[in-house]
C-alpha cells in the first residue's frame, strides 16, 4: 500500500481517493479515523478555529503507541469508514487547515509518548481549498515499550485494533526489544573492531606511513530491511550535502571532500567504493576513505590518514560534513527501501601516535588551529538513534558537542547551529 511505503511528501489527493475506491481495510498497519475524536459526539475545537482538543490528541496517541510497539503503521484522520467489521475506507471527509493540523497533531502526540519516538511523520494531504486528510506514520521502534504519558498505558496493535497490555506482556515486550537491541549492538561492536584492525593494517602496509588518525561512521537499521540488490542503483548514493555551521556570529561550510566522485564496485550482497589520493597530486595525500553498502541496509564509511611532520589532526568541518553525508545516505536508503526505518548510527575516532589537533570551523590548516587536541586512543561515541530528517540538525549539534568535549572544550556557551541541505 502506497500510504505505508512512499515518502509522505509524495502522497497526493489522488492516492487518498484511490485508497477509498479500493475500500482499504483497517488492519495491523492501518487505522482509519473519520474525524478528530471527541467525547459524546461533540466536535473537536479545531473545527471552530481553536486548538486540537486533548481528547483527540490522547486517542490518536494511543494508536501511534500501538503501532510503534508492534510493526509500525499509519493513522489516517479524515476518512469516512464503513459500518462493517473490520472497517473499510469509504470516502474522504476533509478537515480544515490541514497542513497546520498535521504539524500540531504530530507535536502534540510526540510530546505525550515516553520514551520519545525515534520516527514519527505527519503530512496534511490537501483535497482542495486547504482541507483534507492527515497522515501520521510511525516506524517500529527499538526503544519499545512506549507508554502513553496521559493514560499511563502501553498499547500494541492486534489485527485491526489497538489494545492495552498488562505487566506480563510489557515485560515480554521489553525482553524482546532488548534482544533486538543486543543484536544491533553486537553488529556495531564487531564492525568497530574490524575498522580498527583495518586502520592498523593500513598504517603498517607502507614503510613511509606512521600512525595518524581515523574516524568511522556505521549505520545499522534496527528492523529487518532488504534492498534486494545494491549494485547499479544510483538512487542509493545520496546527493552531496551542504552542511553549514553558524558559530560566534559567522557561517562556515563543513565540507566532506571524499564522496563527490566515487567508483562503486559490486561485491557479495554489497557494493564498495574507495577514495585514495595520489601522493604529490593532492593536498590530502597519505589518506584513504572507504565506503560499504550491504543489501540489508547496513552502510558505513571510514577515513584514515597517516601522520606527517606538517599535519597531524582532524578538521571539525570534515567530521561534521562526514556525519551530514551519512545522514543523507540513511535517508536515501530509506527512500529506496520504501520503509521509514530507524537506524542506529555509531561514530568512532581512533588517534594513534600522539594527540591530534582539532581544527575549528573556518580554519584551513593545522598551523592556524588554536591548540585544541583530541587525545590518542580509541573513542567510541554514543550510538545515535536516527529517526526523521527533521532531527538531523540536532544530531549534528550533539555530535559537535561530543567532539569538542572529547578535546576538553565546553561548547554550551558558544554552541554551533547546523543546517543540512542536499545539493
Amino acid at each position: 500500500m502506497k500510504i505505508l511505503r512512499d515518502p509522505l511528501s509524495a502522497i497526493r489527493a489522488v492516492d487518498i481517493a484511490l485508497l477509498c475506491d479500493d475500500q482499504s481495510t483497517e488492519g495491523i498497519q492501518l487505522e482509519l479515523k473519520q474525524d478528530l475524536p471527541a467525547r459524546d459526539g461533540r466536535q473537536d475545537p479545531w473545527h471552530g478555529g481553536g486548538p486540537i482538543g486533548d481528547y483527540a490528541r490522547n486517542e490518536i496517541a494511543s494508536e501511534v503507541v500501538a503501532f510503534a510497539n508492534t510493526i509500525g503503521g499509519v493513522v489516517l484522520v479524515g476518512i469516512e469508514e464503513t459500518d462493517d467489521h473490520p472497517k473499510r475506507a469509504s470516502r474522504p471527509k476533509s478537515l480544515p487547515r490541514i497542513h497546520e493540523l498535521a504539524r500540531r497533531m504530530r507535536q502534540g502526540v510526540f510530546d505525550i509518548i515516553d520514551p520519545p519516538l525515534p520516527l514519527l511523520e505527519a503530512e496534511g494531504i490537501d483535497m482542495g481549498k486547504g482541507e483534507g486528510v492527515v497522515v501520521l506514520r510511525v516506524a517500529p521502534s527499538r526503544r519499545k515499550p512506549h507508554r502513553h504519558m496521559v493514560t499511563k498505558e502501553v498499547y500494541v496493535r492486534r489485527a485491526d485494533e489497538s489494545a492495552k497490555i498488562g505487566m506480563r506482556e510489557i515485560q515480554e515486550l521489553t525482553i524482546r526489544s532488548a534482544g533486538e537491541t543486543a543484536g544491533v549492538n553486537t553488529t556495531i561492536e564487531k564492525r568497530r573492531r574490524v575498522f580498527r584492525t583495518g586502520f592498523h593494517d593500513w598504517t603498517t602496509a607502507a614503510p613511509n606511513r606512521s600512525p595518524g588518525g581515523s574516524f568511522h561512521f556505521l549505520a545499522v537499521p534496527t528492523t529487518p530491511l532488504d534492498l534486494g540488490r545494491v549494485a547499479g542503483r544510483p538512487e542509493l548514493i545520496p546527493p552531496h550535502p551542504t552542511v553549514m555551521a553558524t558559530f560566534a556570529g559567522h557561517r562556515y561550510p563543513c565540507p566532506w571532500p571524499f564522496a563527490r566522485t566515487l567508483n562503486w564496485k559490486p561485491t557479495l550482497r554489497a557494493m564498495t567504493a574507495s577514495y585514495e589520493p595520489i601522493s604529490g597530486k593532492s593536498a590530502i595525500a597519505n589518506a584513504r576513505a572507504h565506503y560499504v553498502l550491504q543489501t540489508d541496509g547496513i552502510c558505513e564509511f571510514s577515513f584514515y590518514y597517516a601522520n606527517t611532520e606538517s599535519r597531524h589532526g582532524l578538521f571539525a568541518g570534515w567530521l561534521l560534513g562526514g556525519l551530514g553525508w551519512m545522514l543523507n545516505w540513511i535517508e536515501a536508503i530509506r527512500r529506496a527501501a520504501d520503509l521509514p526505518a530507524e537506524f542506529a548510527l555509531a561514530p568512532q575516532i581512533v588517534i594513534l601516535g600522539g594527540d591530534a589537533a582539532l581544527a575549528e570551523y573556518g580554519v584551513s590548516n593545522f598551523a592556524e588551529a588554536r591548540g585544541y587536541e583530541i587525545p590518542a586512543g580509541f573513542h567510541e561515541f554514543p550510538i545515535m538513534s536516527i529517526g526523521g530528517a527533521d532531527e538531523f540538525p540536532q544530531h549534528l549539534s550533539r555530535f559537535d558537542e561530543d567532539v569538542w568535549n572529547l578535546a576538553g572544550q565546553d561548547t554550551r556557551r558558544t554552541a554551533a547551529i547546523f543546517e543540512l541541505d542536499s545539493d
